[in-house]
């Protein structure tokens, strides 16, 4: 049944080119994008705005085998790093194999103005298909955060609002993404958030997760779930010193499960000025 519904699956990447940034394991590696405890260098994926909260550098790679299929693997790596005022980041990803695959790469920048961040990013978004070749086209995304109370945060986040277009391929565009975000830092331990997101020619999809530390500063889970396909996840992380590593999983009621493996190291603790 997995194999049948496969070419269905696939029918969104070729018509809109935009499974590599609107991918569901953005929803876990963005978890933190909207707290400023639990943010990272992955969080600004989520949101650019990010950027301003972020107090040290920090780096990291993610790999998922979506549905365990590997022609289906997707592979992201970021870098961001603490400015006056603001952040900086880079992202690399890359999905799919030699027959056909999307690669994109992205340079941010995020910028606290007090209770107001403002970030945005711009992409080179590239695709390859056998018996086609080669064709790209420049995306753009803007996001901003405002800093309700001290344990909430809302923002906005949109992706290709305008534009988008390939290059050989004008006619075919990078899909508009709209999303609106909210985090509650309950505690130290427990943080929850929640996305609403209209993607271009889809339904809405709302998006659900928490993040709760068992040990202080060692262990902790990480859960939640998107309404578009029903699809819960759960992951578990071990920071030491430095350095952290999580495991995850996301379950498709009709596909299956995909596994995901995320590892991030940190950067000396900058101090306010």
């Amino acid at each position: 049944m997995r194999n049948l519904l496969l070419p269905l699956f696939l029918i969104p990447w070729l018509v809109y080119g935009q499974s590599i940034h609107y991918s569901p394991g953005t929803l876990y590696t963005g978890l933190g994008a909207y707290s400023h405890q639990f943010t990272q260098s992955f969080s600004f994926l989520a949101n650019q705005a990010a950027l301003g909260n972020i107090s040290r550098t920090s780096a990291g790679a993610y790999a998922e085998q979506k549905y365990g299929l590997k022609a289906l693997s997707l592979y992201t790596a970021t870098a961001a790093m603490p400015v006056k005022r603001g952040g900086v980041g880079i992202t690399m990803q890359y999905a799919g194999l030699g027959d056909f695959n999307e690669s994109q790469l992205g340079l941010a920048y995020g910028k606290n103005l007090g209770r107001v961040n403002l970030g945005i990013q711009c992409n080179y978004n590239m695709m390859h298909i056998a018996g086609f070749g080669n064709d790209g086209a420049i995306g753009v995304e803007v996001g901003c955060q405002w800093q309700v109370t001290s344990a909430v945060v809302t923002g906005f986040h949109v992706i290709n609002p305008v534009g988008g277009h390939f290059r050989i391929h004008p006619e075919e565009k990078l899909a508009a993404v709209y999303q609106f975000g909210a985090g509650y830092e309950v505690s130290k331990q427990l943080f929850l958030s929640a996305e609403l997101t209209k993607e271009e020619n889809r339904a809405v999809n709302v998006q659900a997760g928490l993040q709760y530390v068992l040990a202080p500063d060692r262990l902790f889970v990480r859960t939640g779930i998107t309404t578009a396909t029903t699809s819960p996840y759960i992951g578990m992380g071990w920071q030491w010193k430095n350095c952290r590593a999580d495991v995850c999983v996301r379950y498709h009621p009709q596909l299956g499960l995909t596994p995901g493996l995320l590892l991030l190291f940190y950067g000396k603790q900058k101090t306010e000025q």
